[in-house]
């Protein structure tokens, strides 16, 4: 495997990070709601890709936080050497020091969040770091982003389907409400396996919409390239 995945504007370098790039950070990325943010926060930033979509889809200055010390030195890496150097900056500190000790409040917060919360674990150590929650429970999530989120601000993650959905009824439990929910199948022919999910602290009508990523034959959806076509090489 390369030690770097190259978009069309960028290069990330993952060989240090807690999680490779990956399909679900990506998206997470086209589908951020940050038209109008001025500062967006990343929630585990591994290599940094979700915060370098995001730069390259707004203006807004953009935090990545990270407790893997490899993780937050890669991302810095790559903030340095994209276009958006100017917007980027990594940190290490957990959600909850961050939560306790940063007056700050954000207009995006944003994360593809640890999830295994009962599996059987991999060998490799920063792997599970971003793969288990261990260090960051569903309710710590919810409790640290309501500290940092800006009244009107939007919590944006990206999750596999049970824990989506076990997440989205906890943030319920605690005073969030379901903006937008976008459905990721692998094909039509199979279940949705991802969820991707907005969430405000106003009340509003909830969306909620499909992705599928392939059609039968495995070539890519139309909205799927459509989606991607301003990162991928391959659109």
């Amino acid at each position: 495997m390369s030690d770097f995945f190259q978009f069309k504007q960028f290069k990330v370098y993952h060989g240090k990070s807690s999680m490779k790039v990956g399909t679900d950070a990506v998206l997470l990325g086209c589908y951020l709601p940050i038209e109008n943010c001025k500062n967006i926060l990343e929630i585990g930033c591994g290599s940094g890709v979700i915060s370098l979509v995001a730069a390259q889809r707004s203006e807004a200055s953009i935090l990545g936080i990270d407790i893997h010390k490899d993780s937050v030195l890669q991302a810095q890496q790559n903030y340095d050497i994209s276009p958006w150097a100017s917007q980027l900056t990594s940190q290490q500190i957990s959600l909850q020091e961050l939560a306790e000790n940063n007056n700050q409040r954000f207009d995006c917060i944003m994360s593809n969040p640890p999830f295994f919360e009962n599996s059987m674990k991999s060998p490799s150590s920063k792997r599970n770091l971003a793969r288990h929650n261990d260090s960051l429970s569903p309710t710590d999530l919810i409790l640290s982003v309501k500290k940092l989120l800006n009244p009107n601000g939007i919590l944006s993650l990206v999750l596999p389907k049970t824990e989506g959905e076990d997440l989205i009824r906890l943030s319920i439990k605690h005073g969030f409400f379901l903006k937008k929910k976008v459905l990721v199948f692998p094909k039509a022919s199979k279940d949705y396996n991802r969820v991707i999910f907005d969430l405000i602290q106003v009340p509003m009508p909830t969306t909620c919409e499909k992705l599928i990523i392939r059609e039968e034959n495995n070539e890519y959806t139309v909205k799927y390239r459509e989606l991607t076509k301003d990162f991928y090489l391959a659109f």
